[in-house]
């Protein structure tokens, strides 16, 4: 194995050479089940606050879980995020915010706010069991995500809330972009006249598009609108993943310079 296999633990304190993790129940069936890793295989583990070290698994019979004693300190990886930039999206129907979640991790955006605008079809109840239980199936997309590309940090997702919501988050951004099928200038030509060394926030919208309202309503907070540079009109999920990919070429490009 060239590369010790990754795991995610929320939190391992500021001295944790010897000291012991467990690993939970999702991550111990992946490192038994899936990668079948052995008593003392050495792996490597990563917290929320970006701290990655090198470690060796230990099984705990009883309880069926994995425990890894952390053994030294390593360097974060090189995958480091490239962009600050975050993503403001209506939730699409079905599986494909799954899919959003999942694509947009593994590129390296930083957060993602679930929108709840005029013409979403899918609403999020933060007291239900069962959208609790798929806020939890996101985050475990975005921490494997992040376990598969080297990355150190992991996608934040943010509660779902409403348009109108976003007056009280665009004051955190240097630039703010609305996607538009119809709107006058493509996303590369905004992007070059542009600050874009700041953090960054784009909307994508829903499968039946902005109302005149919504557009109208961030063109009033400075949204810029922007289309994409393709002959299609794109799925939500696809159109996100797309505008991230660009957004971090213009971004890496302007630090080249």
């Amino acid at each position: 194995m060239s590369h010790p296999r990754r795991f995610y633990v929320p939190d391992m304190g500021t001295s944790p050479i010897r000291k012991r993790i467990t690993l939970d129940s999702h991550q111990t069936h992946h490192l038994k089940n899936i990668l079948r890793l052995k008593q003392e295989s050495l792996v490597e583990v990563f917290d929320a606050s970006n701290q990655c070290y090198l470690a060796k698994v230990l099984f705990s019979g009883k309880k069926k879980m994995t425990e890894l004693v952390i053994i030294s300190r390593k360097e974060a990886s090189c995958f480091q995020q490239r962009a600050d930039i975050t993503l403001a999206c209506a939730i699409p129907k079905g599986n494909r915010m799954d899919y959003l979640i999942e694509k947009v991790a593994e590129l390296g955006l930083s957060k993602v706010i679930p929108l709840i605008t005029d013409r979403t079809v899918v609403k999020i109840n933060k007291d239900s069991k069962n959208e609790r239980h798929k806020i939890d199936r996101w985050h475990r997309l975005a921490i494997s995500a992040a376990r598969q590309t080297g990355q150190s940090s992991i996608l934040q997702i943010a509660p779902a809330i409403p348009f109108a919501s976003l007056e009280k988050v665009i004051k955190d951004f240097s630039l703010c972009l609305i996607a538009i099928p119809e709107a006058n200038k493509y996303l590369p030509e905004v992007l070059e006249k542009s600050n874009i060394s700041g953090k960054i926030l784009y909307l994508i919208g829903p499968e039946g598009d902005w109302t005149s309202d919504e557009v109208a309503t961030a063109l009033k907070w400075n949204f810029q609108p922007v289309r994409l540079p393709v002959n299609s009109i794109l799925r939500v999920e696809t159109a996100a993943v797309a505008m991230l990919a660009m957004l971090i070429y213009y971004y890496g490009s302007v630090k080249k310079t």
